[in-house]
């Protein structure tokens, strides 16, 4: 019996949570953002505040048991108009993204972007390249196929028909740890806890879609893009009875590591699915082999294959990427909470603060440099990741509050806005509380893993200004409960309006 990883993936609301799309981005220009001003807090308007508070959201029956921090503060005069348990420390869950996105906007710049280079040990001569061709990874998580045939196309453009050598991979830009600390293993599968490597190709996924057979009991078709052989996907869905339930999944097997295995029921008469993405094994070898087709198609022969290396001084750029520049990569970031995104941020303040390669570690000491500098104590936060999908990290919610006051006090407070999830308009708020004084008036960052439910932003009131507030939940229970996670939707809306129309 071998032994496995699996995960179910329910993929009609795995599809309903993912990613922001362009069209949320192109949203930016339309919300109007939080501006200072407004009349301030009567004594009596604060007191009904937290009575409202007490009585009403926090003693809901979706919070029974739950372990609740809630910190409030009038964002532009900084009194507290809530407070409970603000200086004990959470599971921060995505909330934990809020850390890294600040700490690169000071410390990387507005110009910063990942950048990918197509590296030759020698100028073609007649067409060959003699010795090999690097493909660099500068830990753009979003690079694409596409791009990848872009360069392969630059290259047949220079005349360029052979490669004597080797096709190397290169990912020496940051370390070989390949996940977070404190992660999960059953979340190894899934789109959302990738392997992080310098060199990534299509945010460290393989896309794949699922279509029913004729009939009942008959194999699934799988469709794949981009191909690849630096891994193997081996079908084994089955066409279930119509109105069954989807019980397909997604398996990785400890002893064939380069194998990701498709199981389970897909009901007969259901839609091709939307996108399945799971986690490729290997995210240099996946790039490498998607270059090497794309040379390919474009009659550039490589001897040597492909291989892992790291590219000697002296070679020669024949191509590069530039990832966008900063302010829209956080906007990707804190839009679609995209895990991979913060470690590859967390890997590049490593790299800021101590050179190549870039890890972790050195990535933590420049967030703590962050962290003082705004006086937070950086011995009360303890980082274990870059994205919060790990349970090692703890924050308080007092902390979070003097993280997002920082960044309305600097420089960075548009970026940081244009950058935060609005309900009913954009990123993992796009269908949230619609309908409810919620929309268009908050600009969170939520976050959710195991027992752990947390939000935190800003929210337009209606006539004191903005609030910065943070809201964290552990051991919460109501995921197991019928209708908890509706519940606890209901109450963030009505938290959120309440705040709103104050």
């Amino acid at each position: 019996m071998y032994k496995r990883i699996v995960i179910l993936l329910g993929w009609c609301a795995l599809l309903a949570a993912s990613a922001a799309t362009a069209a949320d981005m192109s949203s930016v220009a339309t919300v109007m953002k939080p501006k200072p001003g407004g009349r301030p807090w009567a004594q009596e308007q604060t007191a009904a505040l937290r009575r409202y508070i007490d009585k009403q959201i926090l003693t809901a029956p979706t919070l029974r048991g739950s372990l609740i921090g809630l910190s409030i503060v009038d964002t532009a005069r900084r009194t507290v108009l809530y407070s409970r348990n603000a200086d004990a420390d959470f599971i921060p869950a995505s909330n934990f993204k809020l850390v890294v996105g600040s700490t690169v906007l000071r410390k990387l710049g507005m110009d910063f972007a990942f950048v990918t280079q197509v590296q030759a040990d020698t100028a073609p001569v007649e067409g060959v390249i003699h010795g090999n061709l690097y493909l660099h990874g500068g830990g753009d998580a979003l690079l694409t196929a596409h791009d990848l045939d872009a360069a392969a196309a630059a290259l047949a453009t220079q005349g360029v028909s052979r490669i004597d050598g080797a096709l190397v991979t290169d990912a020496s830009h940051y370390d070989a740890q390949r996940y977070g600390s404190g992660w999960s293993w059953d979340d190894i599968p899934y789109y959302y806890a990738p392997v992080i490597s310098a060199l990534e190709l299509e945010d460290g996924v393989v896309h794949a879609t699922m279509t029913p057979g004729s009939s009942a009991g008959a194999p699934v078709r799988l469709d794949v893009w981009p191909q690849s052989g630096a891994f193997s996907i081996e079908n084994r869905l089955t066409t279930g009875p119509a109105g069954s339930k989807d019980t397909s999944k997604i398996e990785r097997l400890w002893d064939t590591p380069r194998a990701i295995v498709l199981s389970g029921n897909y009901p007969l008469g259901a839609k091709t699915s939307g996108d399945i993405r799971a986690a490729v094994p290997d995210p240099p070898s996946y790039a490498g082999d998607v270059f090497l087709r794309a040379l390919q198609k474009r009659g550039i022969a490589v001897d040597g294959g492909v291989q892992s290396g790291v590219a000697p001084r002296g070679t020669q750029v024949v191509w590069a990427h530039r990832s966008a520049k900063l302010p829209e990569l956080l906007a990707e970031f804190w839009y679609r909470s995209d895990n991979l995104m913060g470690e590859l941020f967390l890997k590049e303040l490593g790299v800021a603060e101590a050179g190549e390669p870039g890890t972790g570690a050195n990535g933590i000491i420049a967030e703590r440099r962050f962290l003082q500098s705004i006086g937070i104590d950086p011995a009360s936060v303890r980082v274990g990741d870059g994205s919060g999908l790990s349970h090692y990290d703890h924050i308080t919610p007092g902390d979070l509050v003097k993280i997002l006051q920082a960044d309305w006090n600097s420089p960075y407070r548009d970026i940081v806005l244009d950058a935060l999830a609005v309900p009913g308009v954009r990123g993992t708020m796009l269908k949230a509380y619609l309908g409810t004084p919620a929309v268009g008036n908050a600009f969170l960052k939520d976050g959710a893993i195991s027992n752990v439910r947390t939000l935190s932003g800003y929210v337009k009131t209606k006539t004191h200004g903005p609030i910065t507030f943070s809201w964290q939940v552990n051991s919460w229970m109501g995921a197991e409960r019928p209708g908890g996670r509706a519940a606890l939707a209901t109450l963030r809306a009505e938290f959120l309006s309440h705040l709103a129309l104050q």
